[in-house]
């Protein structure tokens, strides 16, 4: 019984803390238009990140890191996916009701995290588009 109430608790934190997260990013996005609304001046109006100041070997290589990460950790969630899904296989098989609930929340917490790896370029653009205006 431990165990499955440090599942679930683990489970809720993880909630909590997207939960508190969206908050927070949706408290800012509505702080940043109340500012523009009201005419603050933006001193960074017009400026737009660039990394070609540093060179187009830097521009490259940081790529290619982010892109050799972001596969190593799609690989990692997609694994962990996976397991999941044979945990809950080999559950049913037994016949075992209780590690069957813990393999269904493992193995949707596992999808999500593979969904949100899989789309991160989509979330982190959106975010730029919301934040950026354009």
């Amino acid at each position: 019984m431990p165990r499955n109430v440090s599942a679930r608790s683990l489970s809720r934190r993880t909630a909590r803390t997207a939960t508190v997260t969206s908050a927070t990013v949706g408290l800012l996005l509505m702080t940043a238009g109340l500012a523009s609304a009201q005419g603050a001046e933006n001193p960074l109006n017009g400026i737009k990140p660039d990394m070609s100041v540093f060179g187009g070997a830097f521009n490259e290589t940081w790529a290619r890191v982010a892109a050799g990460i972001w596969g190593v950790v799609l690989a990692g969630s997609a694994i962990n996916l996976m397991v999941a899904l044979y945990k809950i296989r080999k559950a049913r098989a037994g016949g075992y009701q209780s590690e069957l609930s813990e393999s269904m929340d493992a193995a949707k917490t596992a999808t999500i995290a593979f969904g949100a790896v899989a789309g991160a370029s989509i979330i982190i653009g959106a975010i730029l588009f919301i934040v950026n205006g354009s």
